[in-house]
């Protein structure tokens, strides 16, 4: 656990919410409570307001004095759209040196927002729409073309191994397999993967081929990590997929590297193993 030195400025952290197919406020909640464990991080949330709402005008989340934000919308199922002037702020705040966590749906979100698929790399997208990833068992990188492949889908959520791909301060001190608990292994999430670094990747029972969980993608001066960790349906008050310890290990982790502070590399006692899953509780009641 992080613990802040004296004197020294607490990481400040956004998160955005307000839509999505799946339960964004439960997820918030989660969020907060598993990052204000640390004591080098403050959170707070941006709503998106609504289309219609008389306040969607002035809705303008504040990037300027915030150090990460995290983006917890998804319009997959919906019309929602953040108004231009917040995309080009957030385009802003990443390009100049900000921090962005894309967390598990929003890489479904703003296919037609050509900087946020940038931004994220690869998300779920169709068939034809730019490069796909799989990796082969030693880490190489086999890049897919548009129109090759199939579009991104997945199976049933399941407990699986993931294996590190390099040496990235996020993972250190990990093993080089753990059991993510109940997580979804996208294939073929697309995009642009411009200047993409993939951290992890595992093993899709159906087609038995590699597909990344975790990556990061250089913004401008700025970071981004992206991964399909952290799923949280509408029936899940306690979703085992943010009760996971090695998820939950990574989270304030995730944030301290975007943020280009140092990483706290200590590895708790439950951290999962190659073999097990591990959970632990949140204390967070759902809405």
């Amino acid at each position: 656990m992080t613990v802040l030195s004296a004197g020294a400025e607490p990481i400040k952290v956004l998160i955005i919410d307000g839509f999505s197919n799946h339960d964004w406020q439960h997820t918030t909640e989660l969020l907060k409570s598993i990052l204000e464990q640390s004591d080098g991080i403050e959170v707070s949330v941006s709503t998106f307001p609504g289309i219609g709402n008389e306040t969607l005008n002035s809705w303008r989340p504040d990037f300027k004095n915030v150090d990460v934000v995290i983006q917890n919308c998804n319009d997959i199922k919906g019309h929602e759209q953040w108004p231009r002037e917040v995309e080009i702020a957030l385009e802003q705040f990443v390009a100049n040196g900000g921090g962005l966590y894309v967390f598990h749906s929003a890489n479904n979100a703003f296919p037609d927002w050509e900087e946020y698929n940038r931004m994220i790399g690869l998300g779920w997208r169709s068939k034809d729409f730019g490069w796909a990833i799989t990796l082969d068992d030693d880490g190489t990188i086999v890049r897919i073309p548009a129109g090759e492949g199939e579009k991104t889908s997945h199976g049933k959520r399941v407990d699986a191994k993931l294996t590190r791909v390099g040496e990235h301060p996020i993972h250190a001190g990990f093993p080089q397999q753990w059991v993510a608990a109940d997580i979804e292994i996208y294939r073929y999430a697309r995009g642009p993967a411009e200047h993409l670094t993939v951290l992890s990747f595992a093993n899709d029972e159906k087609t038995g081929i590699n597909f990344p969980i975790e990556w990061t993608v250089a913004y401008g001066k700025g970071r981004v990590y992206n991964s399909t960790l952290g799923h949280v349906w509408h029936d899940q008050e306690n979703p085992e997929g943010m009760q996971c310890a090695g998820h939950q290990t990574l989270i304030p982790r995730i944030v301290q590297w975007l943020a280009n502070k140092e990483v706290d590399s200590e590895l708790p006692a439950d951290f999962p193993t190659a073999e097990a899953r591990s959970l632990r509780s949140v204390s967070v009641g759902k809405n």
